[in-house]
């Protein structure tokens, strides 16, 4: 379980955004474990002052639009992919792995964080990005603001929200805090594994 308050003497950016992109600050890569868990549970133990809607995307369906529009750019995403752990400067910060992955059953299961693949490029072993590979970011950045994909979600006090981590991608929208550190944005969130994936493939 993780705690999404802010801490004390972080500055807190001001709203200054109607919305933030899918998988820029809570994204599904961020997590570290190598196989990413089944569902986040977030729990809203106080909303900000204005701001901080809960955003939520489609995967599978953004998916199929890739593949319905821009097929050449489909293949790239279960390509290698370089991402950041940031954990360090060594090595051990950066891995590959694809985008988009099939699963046991059929269904197709995706994990995209961009500010976690351009951070990446801080790495000295990393190579740049391929222009292919910055177009399919760039077309993965126009579809996950699409409302035909995206719906926002204003989580009240005591709201919980489970979200399937395999075909659901998720963030939030910029936000403007309370100045008094009691009334400020508290979240708690959990990562759960094993509750979707069959026991043979855990």
């Amino acid at each position: 379980m993780r705690d999404r308050r802010p801490r004390p003497r972080v500055p807190r950016r001001r709203d200054r955004h109607a919305r933030t992109r899918i998988g820029a600050a809570d994204a599904r890569t961020r997590h570290r474990r190598q196989r990413p868990p089944d569902v986040v549970a977030l729990l809203c133990l106080r909303p900000a002052m204005s701001g901080g809607l809960s955003a939520v995307v489609s995967s599978v369906a953004v998916h199929n639009e890739v593949v319905r529009t821009r097929p050449d750019l489909a293949e790239v995403l279960y390509q290698p992919w370089w991402h950041d752990r940031r954990t360090g400067e060594g090595p051990d910060s950066f891995f590959t792995k694809p985008l988009c992955a099939r699963r046991g059953d059929g269904g197709v299961s995706i994990s995209y964080g961009p500010d976690y693949i351009r951070s990446a490029q801080r790495g000295a072993h990393v190579p740049p990005l391929t222009p292919a590979q910055r177009e399919a970011m760039d077309l993965l950045d126009r579809l996950t603001g699409d409302p035909r994909f995206a719906l926002t979600m204003d989580l009240c006090q005591g709201d919980l929200q489970f979200l399937n981590n395999h075909v659901v991608l998720h963030g939030r929208t910029a936000y403007a805090d309370h100045p008094e550190p009691e009334r400020r944005r508290h979240l708690l969130r959990l990562w759960l594994t094993g509750v979707l994936t069959p026991p043979e493939r855990r």
